[in-house]
């Protein structure tokens, strides 16, 4: 089912499916690597590795598979390739190689999966689930202009997906990797996440972004929809055993963050300093490293976005409490699942060491 719908927020990643197939695992054969490494002995303690990459080949970085493997996406003579740098070894590994290309990669909390979205055209996307040792088992083919979608974060066979067409209406999906299925659902936001493997989180937007939204749970046994009697809501997360609400205090320009057992029998609750575009608040980068556990990048005081000259502050967030580790400047950050590093930087070009903190870039280009 198809709906009227405008991009207020997001720009998204690319298109969606009705075809499902299973493909025979296979095993990728090494290729040699042209990509230079310019740290030549193993990395230490403390020590910040470094690489210099072709501009023209590297694509992105996709996060961590372990605490010693990253992986990247890069685009070399004609092929696309998923790779993981070993920061131990100082060495490199292909995962997968397609001539597809390839626009992004998530990684499954549990490390066993990535999911790929590329796309041939600007009408089409294929989802592959791909084994972190390098074959495809499942892949989804879409109908689309651009796609979001939503991994569940304990159980990697079910992801729901918005897919948008050039006229911005969408359809929203939930897959089944189990079944196969792919089950058509009707929500009023396509944005929506997973509270659990039978519900969906649906944010209900107010008139005003700076408003928040009103969370209710759609269950996609029934198709029934809840009020949770949560509002003024800017996020929610589910990070595996727990969750994570934000809440806008506009009185005291204060993000209110709780973390909240999924049983309801522990939370941990906080505020920090709100972050505003003028027209909506700013939510602040935060990277999950446990079913329990994530780090959170949030502001030193009240400010406008475009005022980035304050650093923010570097913290741990636990059911137990808060840890603060340091301050850095304002970046997405991806951290390492013992939360000893984080990569910042829209290109993940930052190395941060969070205890002690020390922050270098390890990511170089050769234009």
């Amino acid at each position: 089912m198809k709906k009227a719908f405008i991009l207020l927020l997001c720009v998204i990643f690319l298109q969606a499916c009705t075809d499902i197939e299973t493909n025979i695992p296979k095993n990728e054969v090494e290729k040699p690597s042209d990509i230079d490494i310019v740290e030549v002995d193993k990395p230490t303690d403390q020590e910040i590795p470094s690489i210099l990459l072709d501009n023209n080949a590297f694509h992105s970085v996709v996060g961590w598979m372990s605490n010693e493997e990253i992986v990247f996406i890069i685009a070399e003579n004609g092929q696309w390739l998923v790779r993981s740098y070993n920061v131990s070894t100082n060495s490199w590994r292909t995962i997968y190689t397609t001539t597809t290309p390839i626009i992004q990669g998530i990684i499954h909390p549990s490390k066993e999966m990535i999911l790929l979205h590329t796309s041939k055209d600007s009408s089409t996307a294929e989802i592959q689930f791909l084994h972190k040792n390098g074959y495809v088992f499942q892949s989804l083919s879409f109908e689309s202009a651009e796609i979001y979608m939503d991994w569940h974060p304990k159980n990697p066979n079910l992801v729901v997906f918005s897919t948008f067409y050039e006229d911005w209406t969408y359809s929203t999906f939930v897959y089944d990797g189990v079944t196969q299925e792919l089950t058509s659902i009707e929500v009023e936001n396509p944005f929506v996440k997973w509270y659990d493997e039978e519900k969906l989180m649906v944010f209900r937007w107010s008139d005003s972004g700076l408003d928040g939204s009103e969370l209710l749970l759609y269950s996609i046994l029934d198709g029934t929809l809840k009020s949770t009697g949560e509002e003024k809501i800017l996020d929610v997360t589910n990070i595996g055993e727990a969750i994570v609400y934000v809440q806008i205090n506009e009185e005291k320009k204060q993000f209110e963050y709780r973390l909240e057992e999924l049983n309801g029998t522990k939370k941990y609750e906080w505020v920090t300093p709100a972050v505003s575009n003028y027209s909506e608040w700013v939510t602040s980068f935060m990277s999950i490293v446990s079913p329990t556990e994530f780090i959170l990048l949030n502001a030193k005081e009240f400010r406008n976005q475009d005022d980035d000259n304050q650093q923010s502050i570097l913290s741990k967030i636990s059911l137990d409490g808060q840890q603060i580790l340091g301050e850095t400047n304002e970046q997405p950050i991806s951290c390492s699942p013992n939360a000893e590093i984080c990569l910042g930087g829209f290109a993940k070009e930052n190395w941060i060491f969070t205890n002690p903190m020390v922050e270098k870039k390890w990511i170089h280009l050769n234009e």
